[in-house]
């Protein structure tokens, strides 16, 4: 099956499903496709220097598609990890340019897109995009600003499950083949174990992970490990960050403190 991760360790450990719903802005047909990931790469959000997608209030309220996809993030002064996971999977306006073909109109239309997870991985990888390229303005460069990132994190909103809810309020709505079941699998509660950081320039710098084993965190710096405090971990700048699902990770925790 397309996506289910079982042709090796790496797959069954870090792969999910992501669901992409393209909505024609005429009739309300609906395009869904899925694709299997091993990593989220997330946009900064657009006041803290990153690209990001835009999207218009006015344009997602005409088409009632689901209102809580355009509330803007209420912690505006510092980008979050939470905030950057809502716009993943917040509705956005393709361009003119873009237009799909809608099979129910029999031509190309204006559509919104929206993103969403259908099937959770054992290891949730989410990639901050740090490094942005303008073929336009013929530039590169290194985005540094903080984002914080919780040590604990609920998924659920982020389900397809939980938007297809969101969208159709309390009618009816339908689910492709095994949706629900696909979001009900694992647990959608998870751990922080590993955060991965890069300082220097956009040309040369150097990576540096934070580990969490047994409650302890560990800075591995090349041939040097240490230990260090959980202030210096929230302080990081996190490049990549890495949470296992909260079931595994106490399980694994009380392995090692009987061990």
């Amino acid at each position: 099956m397309q996506g289910s991760g079982d042709c090796c360790i790496a797959h069954r450990v870090f792969s999910g499903i992501l669901r992409s719903d393209v909505m024609c802005m005429v009739c309300g047909f609906t395009s869904t496709t899925y694709d299997p990931c091993v990593d989220i790469s997330l946009d900064l959000e657009p006041n803290q220097g990153g690209s990001g997608k835009s999207s218009s209030a006015k344009s997602l309220n005409s088409c009632n598609f689901e209102a809580d996809c355009m509330r803007p993030n209420q912690n505006c002064g510092i980008s979050t990890l939470k905030g950057c996971l809502e716009r993943f999977t917040r509705a956005e306006k393709l361009g003119s340019d873009q237009k799909f073909y809608c099979q129910k109109c029999q031509v190309r239309q204006e559509s919104l897109k929206q993103m969403s997870i259908r099937k959770l991985p054992l290891v949730s990888c989410f990639h901050v995009k740090r490094f942005e390229h303008s073929s336009i303005r013929k530039m590169s460069r290194k985005v540094d600003s903080y984002l914080q990132f919780p040590f604990s994190l609920d998924m659920a909103p982020y389900l397809s499950s939980s938007i297809l809810r969101s969208r159709f309020g309390n009618r009816i709505f339908p689910f492709d083949g095994d949706e629900q079941d696909a979001s009900n699998d694992l647990s959608t509660e998870f751990e922080l174990f590993a955060v991965v950081t890069h300082s220097g320039r956009l040309d040369a710098g150097h990576y540096v992970t934070y580990l969490r084993l047994s409650n302890q965190w560990y800075k591995c710096d090349d041939a040097w490990i240490t230990q260090v405090n959980e202030s210096i971990v929230r302080a990081a700048q996190g490049y990549m960050m890495f949470y296992v699902q909260k079931v595994l990770y106490y399980k694994e925790s009380e392995n090692q403190g009987t061990s």
